[in-house]
């Protein structure tokens, strides 16, 4: 593991200690291709295509008609995991369900005028899929975390890909948490080529109107290229934290939950960001003793320590940087939260760490990452819905508002538009 220091003495310091942070994690021009050709072949060719590359990357024989798992092994995947680890999921799925309810749009209608109504109506995607990291790790509560978002939406048909594992197998656990999301459907497929499946669809993968989910950097850059063809929820992956720590936190919790990022991904951005360069050493201190400490000999991945030499230019680096996952380990921490305008989730004070936030605390772990959490939002309910605007005129009401909408169109040129509005006055 790498740790590199960065000062960050005035605004002219926190472009180029970002560029160096980022670096390893933007997708090169050798990830650009490769990502290039996997979805160019799974357009043209569907499931021969998504075959062939499964054998090249993940190293295992499946015909298409071996893709969907069988909803019979799903059930039977919650009946062979033991009753603590099912406590646990149910008890996840209901916190989510619960946050992802609250955060749903509500349908509205007012009388803005006598005779003119307007308002929403809240709809859900028909299809959506759903892309579910596995390699060295299972990750039921992504199932969870995207899945129970949909569900709550009202999505009707929802479709899971996750790698398979040796033997075309897709862990147990995963699987199990599938049961929880009624109705869904799960297929053996990883990597940029089942996006790409989503996306366009195959003869057994279902063509999706939103793809959504976390992963890899080639994942992350299938979705980028691919959302002129389809609604992306957001880039998520590789996955970044950034913790604000001043000396009244112990520098042990933000050390651990570095090692935590790192463990998703060796081009994870951790970072640890304080005014105090008495505090970053001794951060430093505590990461080479956990490293020291790992059954990992050689724990992959970088930590940042970055000095600054004010709160204000600490706070305008977090904003700049605008991670994933920001954590605010200071003093007062609730008080710096106004002017935390860039993160995906923020997680205030020492006993909030973003493990808690990955699997329990409610809202959806799939977050904006590589910056993007400058523009955009993490993963809700709502982005499985599509919302549609309605006007409602009684005559009154249109007479009353023909004369406005006349002149508009005549002064834009648009002549047929004014006669739409004057046949009816005639009537």
């Amino acid at each position: 593991m790498m740790i590199t220091t960065y000062e960050v003495f005035g605004q002219e310091d926190i472009a180029p200690a970002l560029g160096k942070i980022r670096s390893g994690s933007e997708a090169s021009a050798e990830v650009m291709l490769s990502v290039k050709d996997t979805i160019e072949e799974v357009r043209q060719r569907g499931d021969g295509a998504l075959a062939r590359l499964t054998k090249r990357f993940d190293g295992v024989s499946l015909s298409p008609d071996e893709f969907e798992v069988a909803e019979s092994e799903r059930r039977q995947a919650w009946e062979d995991i033991d009753s603590d680890a099912r406590e646990a999921l149910l008890m996840a799925e209901k916190r989510i369900a619960l946050f992802a309810r609250e955060s749903l749009a509500k349908e509205w209608e007012m009388e803005v005028e006598p005779g003119l109504m307007v308002g929403q109506a809240q709809r859900p995607l028909e299809t959506v899929g759903i892309y579910v990291p596995g390699g060295r790790f299972p990750y039921p509560s992504t199932v969870l975390m995207s899945g129970v978002l949909a569900r709550e939406a009202g999505v009707p048909e929802i479709n899971f890909c996750v790698p398979p594992g040796d033997g075309g197998f897709v862990s147990r656990i995963t699987l199990a948490a599938t049961t929880l999301v009624d109705g869904c459907k799960v297929f053996r497929a990883g990597g940029a080529q089942a996006i790409a499946a989503m996306a366009y669809g195959t003869e057994t993968i279902p063509r999706c109107k939103l793809v959504a989910g976390p992963g890899n950097i080639y994942v992350a850059t299938a979705k980028r290229l691919l959302s002129d063809v389809v609604s992306v929820d957001l880039e998520a992956g590789p996955s970044e934290v950034a913790a604000y720590v001043d000396s009244t936190v112990d520098i042990s919790f933000a050390a651990a939950d570095m090692l935590a990022q790192l463990e998703h991904d060796p081009l994870a951005v951790s970072a640890i960001v304080s005014e105090s360069s008495d505090v970053l050493e001794s951060a430093r201190g505590v990461l080479s003793g956990f490293a020291d400490g790992l059954d990992d000999p050689e724990p992959r991945g970088s930590v940042s320590l970055v000095l600054c030499a004010s709160r204000s230019l600490a706070i305008d680096f977090l904003n700049a940087l605008a991670p994933e996952h920001l954590e605010l380990m200071v003093d007062e921490a609730q008080n710096v939260l106004p002017d935390i305008h860039s993160a995906g989730c923020v997680f205030i004070g020492p006993y909030s760490p973003v493990a808690l936030g990955d699997y329990v605390a409610g809202p959806s772990h799939v977050l904006p990452t590589g910056g993007t959490a400058a523009r955009l939002s993490g993963l809700n309910a709502q982005d499985f819905r599509r919302t549609m605007n309605v006007i409602s005129y009684t005559e009154q009401g249109f007479r009353s508002d023909a004369p406005q909408a006349k002149l508009i169109a005549r002064l834009e040129g648009l002549k047929k538009h004014a006669f739409s509005i004057e046949i009816r006055e005639r009537s």
